[in-house]
């Protein structure tokens, strides 16, 4: 595991989850948990099968944290979740 996988982000994202509410997500760990944990129990959308790709690369080391927060607000806009970033 990459030390970067914990690391926080410059700038959390806020999610509003129909089924959790309000999530502050601040690092790439916390959105391979909002993802696989949270997230529409339904989408299987290809911006949400993304995000924990690379969410997955970040762990390995194979990609930088900020990769992962792209992606996830990605896979928010792609599943019609109201966020903030």
């Amino acid at each position: 595991m990459s030390k970067r996988y914990h690391e926080r982000w410059k700038r959390p994202v806020t999610v509003q989850l129909p089924s959790h509410g309000m999530q502050i997500v601040g690092s790439t760990h916390d959105a391979a948990e909002c993802l696989m944990e949270l997230w529409l129990p339904k989408d299987t959308s290809r911006a949400y099968d993304e995000a924990l790709r690379v969410c997955l690369a970040v762990y390995d080391g194979e990609e930088p944290p900020e990769a992962a927060r792209s992606a996830f607000v990605a896979a928010a806009a792609a599943a019609a979740i109201p966020y903030d970033q």
